[in-house]
């Protein structure tokens, strides 16, 4: 009797052709698209039970960078600060979650907050070797998607230099930066020009009360500080993010905390309009666990979380169909 295996194979592999075929990567392959407005998030400065551990996060279907912080850095010395994140003080623990996070087509940063940089092409050398290259490091072997230069005071630091040497740390793979300034601060300026930043986030929150909204119903000062920042000739191809906090506790910042609706309502309308517009930075997961303030905003900004993982799946069943068929 004639088999008929060849004939079952042919409709096997016709039956599949219909499906489209992705090619699995890695998260930072997987850009957004406007609209969709990414949503970033801080998180690793609240105890465990609190804030929850990053798996949580980045299953809560909310973000699509995720900033661990902070690594300190003074000089040349660092330290690992990441609360009680770290069981026994071994933070190579977080390697597994990071690398789910990044599974699900979400970046990982570390944030790292700097006080003083002695020698910038050899942090950007250490933060390549013990957070990007796979090698075993502070945090195990993980292979992070950017930096995130944090708390950058308005100080003549060379931080054009520094952005310069972790863009150049490797050529194997691409390195995401980004960077966290005040509104009011111009340090980062000389950096910027440098136009290596992928992602600014432009905090409107802190113990200033300067360009950020101080609960008056007036956004003039805080749409003004924007409008200044985007035009920015070094950030025209880079994806500016508004730096807001999820919460109205005075623990979580001084001044800036703006209500989801007016958010919504007063605010979104005129920012959406820049063409460099990116989404929006959150301080941090534990505020907003508790407020649910990127729940509220999530539709307002076409946020899509995990398109890429369920892309990422389709792609791996297709294979997996294709090797039992021949």
């Amino acid at each position: 009797m004639a088999s008929n295996k060849p004939v079952l194979i042919l409709l096997s592999l016709l039956t599949l052709s219909s499906i489209v075929i992705i090619k699995p990567s890695h998260a930072v392959d997987f850009p957004m698209s406007k609209p969709g407005w990414k949503i970033a998030v801080y998180w690793g400065q609240n105890n465990e039970s609190s804030e929850g551990p990053l798996t949580e996060a980045c299953d809560s279907n909310l973000y699509n960078i995720v900033a661990i912080a902070y690594l300190h850095v003074s000089g040349n010395t660092t330290s690992l600060n990441l609360e009680d994140h770290c069981p026994l003080g071994n933070c190579s623990a977080l390697a597994s979650q990071i690398q789910h996070c990044q599974s699900k087509g979400i970046q990982v940063f570390l944030s790292v907050e700097v006080d003083a940089v002695d020698d910038p092409t050899s942090l950007a050398q250490y933060l390549y070797d013990s957070f990007l290259s796979g090698k075993l490091g502070p945090l195990g072997a993980v292979t992070l998607d950017g930096i995130d230069l944090a708390h950058i005071e308005d100080r003549p630091e060379p931080w054009d230099e520094l952005v310069r040497a972790i863009n150049g740390s490797t050529q194997d793979k691409k390195i995401y930066i980004s960077g966290a300034p005040h509104c009011s601060t111009s340090s980062l300026d000389s950096a910027i020009d440098t136009g290596l930043f992928d992602y600014l986030w432009v905090l409107y929150y802190g113990p200033s009360a300067t360009c950020e909204y101080l609960g008056n119903n007036d956004f003039t000062n805080l749409l003004n500080s924007w409008a200044k920042w985007t035009s920015k000739p070094g950030l025209v191809n880079s994806s500016v993010f508004l730096g807001l906090v999820a919460s109205n506790e005075t623990s979580a910042a001084s001044y800036g905390y703006i209500p989801p609706e007016e958010l919504k309502s007063k605010v979104l309308p005129t920012v959406t309009e820049s063409s460099n517009f990116g989404g929006v930075m959150l301080w941090n997961r534990y505020y907003d666990k508790k407020t649910g303030y990127s729940t509220e905003i999530k539709d307002a900004l076409g946020t899509k979380v995990f398109e890429c993982a369920r892309q990422v799946l389709a792609s791996r069943r297709f294979n997996s169909l294709l090797a039992k068929s021949v």
